[in-house]
Parts: C-alpha cells; sequence; structure tokens
C-alpha cells in the first residue's frame, strides 16, 4: 500500500516539477503573442494608411521573435534538469502547431481570406490543450476563445482579421502568458 502512495507522490511532484518548468518558459508566449498582436496591429494601420508594402511588420517580427526565443530556449537548456512526460507531450504539441502553421503559411495562396481564420483556430487548439495540461483556466479560456474568433473571421475582410488575430493572441498568449509568469515568480 505504501509503494502506490509514494508513486502517486512521485506522479504528483513530477506533474509540479513540469509546471514550474513551464511556467519558467512563459516567455514563449510573451514573445509571440506580442510579436504577433504587434505585426497585425501594424500591418493594419498600413492598410488603413494604404502602404504598398503593409506585409513587412511579419517580415521583421516574426524572425526577430524566432530568434529572442531560440535564444531565450539556449539559456533555459543549461538551467533544465530533466524532462519529463509532461515537458515531451507539450513539446510534441507545439511543434505539431508550429508545423502545421508553417503548412498554412506556405499554402496561404490556395487558402486566401481563410488563412488567418484557420491560424487562430491553431491557437486555439494549441492554448487549449496546454492549459489543460498547465490546469491554467485562463488559457483554456483563451483557447475556446480563439474558437469563436476564428469562426467569426471567416465572415469578414482581410483586414478586420488582422484586428481579430491580435485580440486572439491577447487572450490566448499574453494574458495566460503573464498569468504563467506571475504564477512562476510566486513558487521560485
Amino acid at each position: 500500500m505504501e509503494n502506490n502512495e509514494q508513486q502517486l507522490e512521485l506522479i504528483a511532484e513530477m506533474i509540479n516539477t513540469a509546471r514550474k518548468e513551464f511556467n519558467d518558459s512563459s516567455y514563449i508566449f510573451l514573445i509571440w503573442g506580442w510579436a504577433v498582436c504587434t505585426a497585425s496591429l501594424a500591418q493594419y494601420i498600413m492598410i488603413r494608411m494604404n502602404i504598398e508594402f503593409n506585409y513587412l511588420a511579419w517580415a521583421i517580427l516574426m524572425p526577430l521573435a524566432a530568434v529572442v526565443q531560440v535564444t531565450g530556449q539556449a539559456r533555459q537548456k543549461k538551467k533544465e534538469r530533466v524532462k519529463t512526460h509532461v515537458d515531451k507531450i507539450l513539446g510534441y504539441l507545439w511543434t505539431a502547431v508550429v508545423v502545421s502553421l508553417l503548412l498554412i503559411l506556405f499554402s496561404a495562396n490556395n487558402l486566401k481570406l481563410n488563412t488567418y481564420p484557420v491560424i487562430i483556430f491553431l491557437y486555439g487548439i494549441g492554448t487549449f490543450i496546454s492549459g489543460g495540461i498547465l490546469n491554467l483556466k485562463p488559457m483554456v479560456a483563451g483557447g475556446i476563445c480563439c474558437w469563436v474568433i476564428g469562426f467569426a473571421a471567416f465572415y469578414l475582410k482581410f483586414e478586420y482579421q488582422l484586428l481579430l488575430l491580435a485580440f486572439s493572441v491577447i487572450v490566448s498568449y499574453i494574458i495566460p502568458g503573464y498569468i504563467l509568469k506571475n504564477r512562476y515568480r510566486q513558487n521560485v
């Protein structure tokens, strides 16, 4: 009987350790949330101002965000002790989201106005599942909001989809990212 209790304690400890370590990586949600939000709003403003190369915000901010993330992950890896099953699951989840996102972006010519709504749905999947794994209800709610926002985006012009894209990362990445950051600080 004591062996079963020890096993349950070990599992609970592993999950809590993974949650704390992932909380420390809340910067990933904040980097990408702010980068996508800023690029979306910048492109919207440039469209309204009739600027021809209105996509340039994406071309500048996305590579910059990738460099910041890779640098942060390299630092984080030095501190990392052990990868748990939760870490591995989250890693596979976000790898699948990123690969799907890239495939969607490379298919944008065929998807046309459906590109951003589908991307918003992907954000919803990633944050909904991550929120469930991390027991973070605001992230779960952000994922659900993304699905509603993505559905609405199908019925709007491209420039308004940009505003919904910005809003979707605010509710699914930025707000939960700051909550994760605060939770980590309290647990350290």
